[in-house]
């Protein structure tokens, strides 16, 4: 029987409002009035492809846009032990604190409550009346909650202070919302702790902490937790962030970073043992990030690796921690000291790694588990994995990953170990990493269990590389995906990285894990966008990537169906067009001799010597005019800046016409100085949207293709190195047919890039074998479809079954705090048989559950 699905509203799931009109209509035609693309998804339900890891979709977690201090972790005082610096914060130790009342505030160092944080804040209060300090929290304030509880605490001490210490909540009027008394001050350092309720919810509050009368007292490690953290921890985490993380299902959480792990320099570096044991001695570091003077960014370590750990349990998540390999940030690393440890040195780093092995898994007579025993927690934590250096890449990280190697898998032969291909996902770096596990792959101990993927790209190279795992080599090294995302937050953004997951799924026999990146983006102050979860001291809410990630971590089949697309009717989602130009990164250039010509008929699409530049359009950035070259008229380009602003074509100047293809562009080029070489933008759409070809990148050391999608950039070719002299003129060509771009320098064919065609839908298939159901996941990155479902050999399939879909009205949509619900996933019940049709709408992720009985 082939019957057209039809969907009827699930009430007891997520409501929302079903943005398609047609989602689950017969009409045949899309929103434009064209025909609908036509395909059909045959599905052999008897034959198995190959088994899904548990491990599949997983969470990583980095301190980076206020992700631990001022996000996840409830803290809710600012630099409360006093440790901030002059260098990175206004006020420095008194960052986050004000006077209150005639007193004087003064930091001191000696004799302090450990060495580990030895400041602490003195007050003097000669005035006989109320004196004493507030502090704002992080960011915009305090967030307070009618009827709820929160713990404070503080160290205190004092030679002549005898009487109450008042503490208040006050909201942003200072209207009181909780007040709190503290007695019998001694002269030795004693922790106290009282617990305020809140009269009323408040936003921007801050924390108010008074002496009634004179006298000197001292203060360290001021404190103020919710008591509703997640589980009621003490030193806990934000509920509402870690529900939202649940949610997810994730099946592993890898933390601490991310390029804080390697830190900048080397002396900052994440180190897991300063990270663990009492709070109040656990030694603040600075985070790499940095933040700005008036939010400034600091690591308390109060989130440590006890703590990370303690997530893992409760989300049921495995634990992937970082180790550094004992080099900073290769990234941040360039003309700078302080990168490499010596190979003395590096025993340390190594040793680091197998007492952290201890005080997962060691029992409570070992010396580190006896350590993790004190915390509270005698039973094992039962690590599994363990990843050596982060981003990391060559030969100065992989001679210093190998002599891990061998301690590691002599004491602990179980640990599976994870090592780096760097940060992009194609060129020399990956290429070196790959080549030197090859190289090991006869070795007494295995070089790697695990190599860790990192690459962010434009969502046209996510839909265009769907199959990059399918010729990986089997039974060799698993992949982790460590670090991905498709550099926005829109809808098709989040579209195009859920078509690449349904690869990674199909995949799975090589690819064992996957985790979007990064995890938290605070929405007053950060450093990296797009993020998944967007919070700030009130409210948190996903993304749309965050429901895409929802949507597939909880839609996991045991192991995928053998399944095959077959497009009826359809069209490509792009082809190479657009218009030709000229650019700079730092740099000035002149150029001239320009001409486009039609691959097909000959014609000369444009050409000039420039005697005039009638036509030729400007980006934001660069000073572009006529210049005179020895008597000849040549356009240039002169200022050598750095491109502001955010523009990805930097300095750029472009002419012709969107819908110019299959044409090849030759041009001659000049540099006259600056830190660079040349950008050749072709197959420009606009200035979000296009490619050009880099001479001379990264310093003047590099040549590739970079692809512009939706306003962000990516790499698409293979990377070479190229130095591009001054003063020298140099021939340019490139052929941009429909499915291949070369490009050629003094006729040499330098890089070849093939373009697949790319169609719109995407799928999945797989089985559920504890509940039997099979699992349809379709993704479509373009107009509504009409796909036609066999499923062969099915037997005992139920006439109903689950449908969820996310989509939106168009495509550059997104989540926002305003419209946190802009997209949402959408459940319905389906009607379903062995050969049914289904309309998958316009950019969207739809999942299909279909239970069987057996």
């Amino acid at each position: 029987m082939n019957t057209n699905a039809s969907y009827h509203d699930d009430n007891n799931k997520n409501n929302g409002t079903v943005v398609d009109s047609n989602v689950g209509s017969n009409n045949n035609t899309t929103n434009d009035g064209l025909q609908l693309s036509q395909y059909t998804l045959n599905v052999d339900t008897k034959e198995k492809g190959v088994d899904i890891s548990n491990m599949m979709y997983g969470l990583f977690f980095e301190d980076i846009n206020f992700a631990a201090d001022g996000g996840l972790y409830a803290e809710m005082v600012k630099n409360r032990s006093f440790e901030y610096t002059d260098e990175l914060a206004n006020n420095g130790p008194l960052h986050g604190y004000t006077k209150y009342g005639n007193c004087n505030l003064e930091v001191l160092n000696t004799d302090g409550l450990n060495n580990n944080n030895p400041n602490y804040l003195h007050i003097t209060n000669q005035s006989g009346e109320l004196a004493g300090f507030t502090n704002g929290g992080f960011l915009e304030g305090m967030t307070l909650t009618e009827g709820a509880t929160y713990r404070f605490s503080v160290y205190l001490r004092s030679p002549n202070y005898h009487d109450d210490i008042i503490l208040k909540l006050l909201d942003k009027a200072d209207k009181e919302i909780a007040s709190g008394t503290i007695s019998d001050i001694t002269n030795e350092w004693t922790k106290y702790t009282v617990e305020l309720q809140a009269s009323e919810s408040a936003f921007s509050s801050k924390l108010l902490v008074v002496m009634k009368t004179n006298g000197n007292l001292d203060v360290d490690m001021v404190s103020l937790f919710p008591t509703h953290t997640y589980k009621n921890r003490d030193n806990g985490l934000r509920a509402d962030l870690v529900q939202m993380l649940a949610e997810l299902n994730p099946s592993f959480i890898r933390f601490p970073g991310g390029c804080i792990v390697e830190g900048d320099p080397l002396s900052t570096a994440y180190r897991w043992k300063d990270t663990i044991g009492d709070v109040a001695e656990r030694k603040q570091n600075t985070n790499l990030w940095i933040g700005t003077k008036e939010h400034p960014y600091y690591q308390s370590y109060g989130l440590g690796f006890y703590e990370y750990f303690l997530l893992c349990e409760d989300l049921n998540a495995e634990p992937v921690p970082v180790v550094n390999a004992g080099l900073s940030c290769q990234a941040r690393s360039n003309g700078k000291t302080g990168v490499l440890c010596s190979d003395d040195e590096l025993e340390i780093y190594i040793q680091d790694a197998l007492d952290l092995i201890e005080f997962c898994n060691g029992d409570i007579t070992s010396k580190w588990g006896a350590i993790r025993a004190s915390m509270g927690h005698p039973e094992p934590f039962e690590l599994k994995y363990l990843a050596i250096g982060n981003e990391n890449w060559d030969a100065v990280y992989f001679k210093r990953y190998s002599k891990f190697i061998e301690p590691i898998r002599t004491k602990y032969p179980d640990i599976k170990l994870i090592t780096t291909s760097g940060p992009v996902s194609e060129g020399n770096l990956n290429n070196i990493a790959w080549n030197t596990i090859a190289a090991h792959k006869n070795d007494e101990y295995k070089f790697a269990d695990i190599i860790d993927e990192h690459y962010y790209n434009s969502a046209d190279w996510f839909l265009s590389n769907t199959t990059r795992y399918d010729s990986y080599e089997r039974n060799y090294v698993d992949v982790f995906l460590g670090e991905y995302a498709a550099k926005a937050n829109t809808l098709y953004a989040a579209v195009a990285e859920a078509a690449y997951m349904t690869g990674l799924e199909r995949n799975a026999d090589v690819v064992k894990m996957a985790s979007y990146a990064p995890l938290f983006g605070n929405l007053l102050s950060r450093q990296w966008s797009p993020d998944m979860i967007y919070f700030n001291n009130t409210k948190a809410f996903g993304s749309i990537n965050y429901y895409v990630q929802k949507m597939f971590s909880n839609n996991l089949g045991t192991y995928t169906l053998r399944s095959d697309l077959d497009i009826i009717k359809g069209n490509t989602l792009s082809t190479l067009s657009g218009k030709i130009g000229l650019g700079t990164w730092s740099t000035s250039a002149v150029f001239d001799d320009i001409k486009v010509v039609d691959n097909i008929t000959g014609q000369t699409l444009y050409e000039s010597d420039f005697t005039d530049i009638t036509g030729w359009k400007k980006s934001s950035q660069g000073d572009w005019d006529l210049i005179d070259d020895n008597g000849n008229s040549v356009y240039g380009q002169s200022n050598t800046a750095y491109p502001t602003n955010g523009s990805i074509m930097g300095c750029a100047s472009y002419i012709g016409e969107n819908n110019w293809s299959n044409y090849t562009y030759t041009l001659r080029a000049k540099k006259l100085a600056g830190a660079e070489g040349f950008l050749i933008p072709f197959a420009v759409q606009d200035s979000e949207n296009f490619y050009h070809w880099n001479l001379g990148g990264w310093g003047n050391t590099q040549t590739c293709i970079e692809q512009a999608s939706g306003g962000s950039k990516s790499i698409v070719s293979d990377t070479a190195n190229l130095q591009i002299k001054t003063n020298q003129w140099y021939n340019i060509k490139i052929v941009v047919n429909p499915d291949k771009i070369e490009c050629y320098l003094e006729d040499k064919l330098i890089h070849t890039v093939e373009k697949q065609q790319v169609y719109p839908i995407y799928q999945t298939v797989s089985k559920d074998e504890e509940t039997k159901d099979i699992i349809i996941k379709i993704v479509n990155a373009g107009d509504k479809a009409s796909v036609t479902i066999n499923l062969n050999q099915a037997e005992n399939l139920s006439n109903w079954g689950t449908l969820q879909i996310l989509t939106g009205n168009k495509k550059s949509i997104e989540n926002t705090v305003l419209k946190q619900d802009n997209v949402i996933p959408i459940n319905y019940n389906i009607e379903v048989s062995n050969n049914f049709s289904y309309e998958a709408p316009s950019y969207s992720v739809s999942i299909i559950r279909i239970p069987t009985t057996e």
